[in-house]
């Protein structure tokens, strides 16, 4: 969970609105159309959004040796 956090905070420099929608998603619960909903995005905007962080995520927590489960 620590290498998810720094991830994270990274991704948040980078690209905040991906940032917030992985926190929502992730920690919230929350489903797609109603993550899209918060973020005053589509909800197209918010799959595009999700995918990219996924894969940056991936790549991020590749480095450390961490495997966190992003569905």
């Amino acid at each position: 969970m620590l290498a998810l956090d720094e991830a994270l905070n990274k991704l948040a420099v980078e690209a905040p609105e991906k940032a917030e929608l992985v926190k929502l998603r992730f920690f919230c619960g929350l489903t797609m159309t109603e993550a899209a909903a918060v973020l005053g995005v589509s909800q197209a905007t918010a799959e595009r959004h999700w995918s990219f962080a996924k894969s940056w995520l991936f790549v991020e927590l590749g480095e450390t040796g961490e495997n966190v489960e992003l569905s």
